[in-house]
């Protein structure tokens, strides 16, 4: 966004030297950003936790980004902004500026996540594909975001008297470059909300843990040929399923005394769910039975 392009300009000039003052945290200071922090934490994850890869890799256009897209912006950014204040307090300390203060502190987050006006993110921002599920970007979020709240509720540093000059935010001190980290993050949380309420934005289907146990036996040894021929059924039924993308993991336990089936089956409802349960085959003949949880992913391996 062209805010962020503005910033990075400017942060290298800062105001003449001048007769420094204490520039540490209040406790009101400290709270205040750390409940930015928390607060567009939370919300980012509630953006993208359980987008199926459809929903995470659509566009509502060609120039439009993707929630995918937002998402990695949003880290990019959350990384550059951190380094940029932390590079700001090796700057000369200066009188505390008037503009250091709490009403100037929440005016910044309500002009920065206004997307009534609309920027053009500069090119080290510009998302590359970088995380290919919602989980990854979740897990890398996690890192920086913590890493930056835990800073903030710890440090010691003269955040307020390490100041840059100039537009679009006129004087802005090292604590308020957080400020505008927080912002920032709510800024595009509220751009993935849009892509979200798209007409075209995928269905999100429900996952399911879905769990078959032995019905009639309690061992494989038990079986009969005919058993075992309603079991190769069973296995084709669910083959097809897999290639169908209903079923998109699955094995069995190895333990002799206690086998048991599990896969992760996506569905648009409850009742397609009892309806791929039901057409199973071994289940039909009664030799296998069915338990199904709601499943929420959390991460995933990439191979």
């Amino acid at each position: 966004m062209k805010s962020i392009k503005a910033i990075l300009l400017f942060a290298g000039v800062t105001l003449p030297l001048a007769a420094a003052s204490s520039g540490t945290l209040t406790d009101a200071e400290r709270n205040f950003l750390t409940g930015q922090l928390e607060k567009t934490k939370t919300n980012f994850f509630a953006a993208i936790t359980g987008v199926s890869d459809a929903q995470w890799r659509f566009k509502p256009a060609p120039n439009v980004w993707s929630v995918a897209e937002c998402a990695e912006h949003i880290i990019l950014s959350e990384e550059l902004l951190f380094d940029r204040s932390q590079a700001l307090l090796k700057t000369p300390a200066v009188e505390r500026p008037a503009t250091s203060n709490a009403e100037q502190d929440k005016k910044l987050s309500v002009t920065v996540e206004d997307r009534s006006q609309k920027a053009t993110a500069p090119e080290p921002l510009k998302p590359s594909g970088r995380f290919p599920t919602s989980a990854s970007a979740a897990i890398e979020f996690m890192r920086v975001r913590d890493k930056s709240i835990a800073y903030v509720k710890s440090t010691s540093d003269d955040l307020r008297i390490h100041v840059s000059n100039g537009p679009p935010f006129g004087t802005a001190d090292a604590y308020q470059f957080l400020v505008l980290m927080a912002a920032h993050s709510a800024r595009h949380t509220a751009q993935i909300r849009e892509v979200q309420a798209n007409a075209a934005y995928p269905k999100s289907k429900a996952m399911y843990l879905v769990t078959w146990t032995l019905a009639r036996v309690s061992s494989m040894n038990e079986l009969t040929p005919a058993d075992m021929a309603k079991f190769g059924e069973h296995a084709q039924y669910l083959t097809k399923n897999l290639n169908s993308g209903i079923l998109t993991w699955g094995g069995r336990t190895m333990d002799p005394n206690r086998p048991r089936g599990l896969a992760i089956v996506e569905v648009d409802s409850e009742d397609q769910l009892k309806a791929f349960t039901a057409a199973d085959p071994a289940v039909q003949e009664g030799l296998l039975k069915t338990s199904a949880e709601l499943f929420q992913e959390a991460f995933r391996a990439k191979r």
